[in-house]
């Protein structure tokens, strides 16, 4: 079944190949004789036999351009004419170059998949210069050639052109590919990157959760070991044991979890090190798609004074991947806004961030609450949810737990918010690279 199906996509393949080369061949002048044509198809057949068609035959696919481009001929000789006298000796030698480059084509290029394109520029203009030979000598049969001087070195370079302007398609394609491919390696490491980085903001809270349920279960302990020198009843000795076992487990099986999608991020992300730079062009990048899909067109400003090389990137990126999206949530509810700065600089061994933006602030009743832990004023009026206010108190917890510095927070309702971020350097930087920068 694979076979088959394999061979109906290889055919489908020629038959393209076929058709455009054909098209293409409808583009010529004539040389030498009336039956000899020069045309950009000699152009397009190579360029798809090393991109479309690199896995079909060429010498298959070569057979039916020239079946296709006889046909073709003959019924616009007809059509106009409308006789096929002399027809099939004036476009047999057409059919007989496509042919001819088949054949010439594979010999020399056996394998296009490892074909290196200086050896690919000598293939095609060998293959179009003999299979012109082949033409001619067809074409010319009963004729007499005065000056063959003249003809192969015409012919040599209309090869040596069309060899050109093919080698370079085929450079250019090649160019193409390999920007699509980084393109889309730089997308799937972006995400790859935020998605790590929103698993270990999550694996934080979890770890600080497992903390809590450690102290249940001590707690729980304390309470058997009291009850079980009381008089009261066995079973409710025994309902607290198995309280404090069930608390056990379920630390074991959180920490098993931990441990679970930390080694799944180690395995699918190991970058140890990355610039500051680089978190912001990220950063950047994945809020303007962002905007993009919210329709909104705000102003992003974000620089970087003195660029610094990271281990804590993932915490960085969540710290400010809230921030600013906290400060987009709450521009695109409100008539006022429309910029959002993120600046950095190192100022006595110590950096300092600025996250602000001019929109419409944060009331006096609100700002006191805003690190606090589950407290948000977010609704969605859609789903009727309100989120779980864990951001600001996560970026708060970060700032001051992981990093030892201090955040402040500024804002004026009806004009804006600005949080101020300070950190000590050695809290962030890696020293021995800094040189590297």
């Amino acid at each position: 079944m694979k076979r088959f199906l394999r061979r109906n996509d290889d055919l489908t393949i020629i038959v393209i190949i076929s058709l455009v080369v054909t098209v293409a061949s409808q583009f010529y002048f004539n040389a030498f004789t009336d039956s000899f044509r020069i045309s950009v198809a000699v152009i397009v057949l190579p360029l798809l036999l090393m991109t479309i068609g690199q896995d079909v035959s060429a010498v298959k696919t070569c057979f039916a351009t020239a079946a296709c481009i006889f046909v073709l001929r003959l019924s616009i000789h007809y059509g106009i004419y409308h006789n096929l006298e002399g027809a099939v000796d004036m476009y047999l030698p057409n059919a007989v170059f496509y042919i001819a480059y088949g054949f010439i084509f594979t010999l020399l290029c056996p394998n296009r998949h490892t074909a290196s394109y200086r050896k690919m520029f000598s293939v095609i203009l060998v293959s179009d210069f003999l299979s012109n030979i082949c033409e001619i000598c067809v074409a010319g049969a009963g004729e007499d050639f005065k000056n063959i001087v003249e003809i192969v070195t015409t012919l040599i370079g209309v090869a040596f052109v069309r060899g050109v302007i093919t080698w370079l398609l085929l450079v250019g394609e090649k160019q193409y590919r390999t920007l699509l491919q980084k393109e889309e390696h730089e997308n799937r490491y972006q995400r790859l990157f935020l998605m790590t980085t929103g698993l270990k903001n999550e694996i934080y809270f979890m770890k600080k959760n497992s903390e809590e349920i450690e102290n249940v279960m001590g707690t729980a302990y304390k309470l058997y070991e009291r009850l079980s020198r009381s008089d009261l009843p066995d079973d409710i000795k025994n309902m607290s044991l198995a309280l404090a076992k069930d608390v056990h487990e379920i630390k074991k099986d959180y920490i098993r979890i931990i441990q679970g999608i930390e080694d799944e991020i180690s395995e699918e992300y190991d970058e140890k090190q990355m610039k500051f730079s680089d978190i912001l062009y990220i950063l950047k990048d994945t809020t303007h798609h962002l905007l993009e899909a919210k329709n909104l067109n705000f102003i992003l400003n974000f620089s970087c004074k003195d660029d610094f090389l990271t281990a804590e990137h993932y915490a960085l990126m969540n710290i400010f991947k809230n921030l600013v999206t906290n400060a987009i949530e709450a521009m695109e509810n409100s008539e006022s806004g429309d910029t959002i700065t993120l600046e950095q600089a190192l100022v006595d061994d110590e950096f300092i961030f600025v996250v602000k933006d001019n929109g419409p602030g944060i009331s006096k009743r609100h700002l006191p609450n805003i690190f606090k832990m589950g407290y948000s004023t977010k609704f969605d009026y859609v789903t009727g949810n309100i989120y779980r206010g864990v951001g600001l108190y996560g970026v708060k917890a970060a700032v001051e737990e992981q990093f030892g510095g201090s955040i402040d927070v500024h804002s004026v309702f009806g004009q804006g918010t600005q949080f101020t971020i300070k950190v000590p350097k050695a809290a962030l930087a890696v020293e021995k690279n800094r040189q590297q920068l």
